[in-house]
């Protein structure tokens, strides 16, 4: 699905337009011949400006993957000596060239203008056409020596001295550096719009997320919250939490036990709130109820195989006889994670759904989750809210593009990214840094300045960080409402599109026979309604039969003083 992006998105237009979708191939060069954590960075950043993306190892790449790519990138993470095959590849490519890192001198004659001098130490980054600069920690790039025809987008500053750190000669670019982190995506991210021809408008789409809303929310802040947005008329998320679980006891809550909290919910949902899904109890052991991981065993650092009173087994090729045997244990850990995360996802949508709460988008609690997780997760939801986790050797690699991107890895979902971080609770300059951050964004024409608040914080500190966010230039809040978006799980369904309908279908039938939890809320509400009208009923019977005693009483009364009077 070819999700539309709202007016104020400076991707809109891109993505709308057929020859501005060119095809991608990235062939790279890793030591284990699998994509790492940096080409997913850098799979994050194309895909802002195509959904069609293909990454071929080196040792894998044939010639027919050349087959109607419109930009080719060689990413040499390792050193490597590349076949000629590749030299072949890259000499008769007549599109646009993007090499990063080593190995460049197997690239041909297009790549022959870089020379390396060995490396040197940066601490600041400037975009050269805008002059915007950048302020990182130090880090190492590769010395590059360019030729004089060559022209300098992106350069690095240390001691005073200036490295061509992003370099143009005709359609080939190169950047000096093995590694993309964070801090480089920003410029990075930038000077791409050149690579890909795409001159996006200065516009900062801006959206802030109330995160980990569950039944034990206080309504109270919630709705005092709610107001104050509604009032400025400012759009945006809720990250919710349909079940929550008492980590001691075991036992559950669901909405239909705090039926304040509920209203107040749907009270945002109806006035500029968006609902996305949080997970079911985002916890996945005995942790609290936001507090744990729910799609990630941060124990053992790796994926979820078995159920929480069992311990993971992590075993390697060596560990088994032949190939089969160790495919088949693979094959039996996918399939329980599969289960598990369906069930998970489905589960929570019929818990909201049967709440009258219509979530558009997912975000993993902590944003924790396998690369396999992100495409089942793909073929229930349409968007993403966050930041990813980039890869299964360890969870706390994580990020974001700096802006709206659909990176081959999220199999058709789009991010929308989560770039400036949020309000830590015991930290008095929180707020200060993520206005850093959202300067740092500017560097990017049309990055996000997005964060997120937890609401027990109170209404005073987001009143300050909203107040500060709106004062940030060219900001444009993103309303998920607003734009294409689809939420689909057995016999559940909500979409919606830019014409601000929202469509819920529902199968009653199919929900009764295989999860009639579905109707529990829908009970307990007619239930307690019906409770409350014969309460009614009987109060008032009640109040009646008093009244007609103090009438009588009074009657009674004026008829013996009038006796006695007479």
């Amino acid at each position: 699905m070819v999700i539309s992006i709202i007016s104020q998105s400076v991707v809109a237009e891109t993505k709308q337009e057929a020859n501005k979708n060119p095809r991608v191939l990235v062939i790279y060069s890793t030591e284990s011949g699998e994509k790492t954590e940096s080409q997913n960075l850098l799979d994050m950043l194309i895909g802002h400006f195509s959904t069609e993306i293909i990454f071929r190892s080196s040792k894998e790449v044939q010639e027919k993957d050349l087959d109607g790519v419109d930009t080719l990138f060689y990413y040499g993470e390792d050193h490597e000596v590349l076949p000629d095959s590749i030299t072949s590849m890259f000499n008769r490519f007549d599109g646009t060239i993007v090499a990063i890192g080593h190995n460049v001198e197997f690239l041909g004659e297009p790549l022959a203008f870089i020379e390396h001098k060995g490396e040197a130490l940066v601490d600041k980054l400037t975009v050269m056409e805008q002059e915007k600069q950048l302020n990182i920690n130090g880090r190492l790039i590769l010395n590059v020596k360019s030729q004089t025809s060559s022209e300098t987008l992106i350069s690095g500053e240390g001691n005073g001295i200036d490295y061509p750190l992003f370099i143009k000669k005709d359609n080939a670019y190169y950047f000096a550096s093995e590694n993309i982190d964070t801090s480089f995506s920003l410029v990075l991210g930038e000077v791409l719009h050149e690579v890909f021809q795409v001159n996006h408008p200065e516009s900062h789409p801006a959206y802030l997320r109330l995160e980990d809303v569950h039944p034990l929310a206080d309504p109270k802040i919630l709705k005092e919250i709610a107001d104050l947005l509604k009032e400025k008329n400012i759009p945006y998320i809720v990250s919710v939490i349909p079940l929550y679980r008492n980590q001691d006891t075991g036992e559950l809550y669901n909405f239909s036990d705090f039926p304040k909290v509920l209203s107040v919910l749907k009270y945002m949902q109806d006035n500029g709130g968006t609902i996305i899904v949080h997970g079911y109890t985002h916890q996945y052991k005995d942790d609290e109820t936001g507090e744990g991981f729910e799609f990630w065993d941060v124990e053992a650092n790796m994926p979820i195989t078995v159920p929480p009173d069992q311990t993971p087994e992590k075993k390697y090729r060596s560990n088994f006889n032949n190939d089969e045997e160790y495919l088949e244990f693979l094959a039996k850990q996918k399939n329980f994670e599969v289960e598990y995360i369906t069930n998970k996802v489905t589960k929570a949508l019929e818990e909201l759904v049967g709440h009258g709460l219509y979530p558009v988008a997912f975000e993993a609690p902590h944003y924790t989750m396998s690369q396999s997780g992100y495409e089942i997760l793909s073929k229930h939801f349409s968007g993403y809210v966050g930041q990813l986790q980039l890869g299964d050797r360890d969870w706390r690699v994580m990020a974001a593009s700096p802006y709206l991107s659909a990176p081959s890895f999220l199999h058709g979902m789009y991010l929308y990214p989560e770039t400036i971080g949020f309000v830590e609770p015991d930290d008095p300059n929180a707020i200060d840094k993520m206005m850093k951050a959202a300067e740092d964004m500017q560097i990017v024409r049309d990055g996000y300045i997005s964060g997120f608040y937890h609401p027990y914080l109170g209404v005073e500190r987001f009143e300050e960080l909203i107040n500060r966010m709106e004062k940030l230039p060219n900001l444009s809040w993103i309303d998920l409402k607003k734009e294409s978006n689809y939420v689909d799980v057995q016999h559940i369904s909500v979409t919606v599109d830019d014409s601000e309908e929202m469509n819920v279908s529902i199968d009653y039938f199919g929900l009764l026979e295989d999860s009639p939890d579905f109707y529990t809320p829908k009970v307990k509400a007619a239930t307690n309604t019906m409770m409350w009208v014969i309460a009614g009923v009987a109060g008032s019977m009640v109040i009646l039969f008093i009244i007609f005693i103090i009438r009588q009483r009074v009657h009674r009364r004026n008829v013996e003083g009038g006796t006695f009077n007479g």
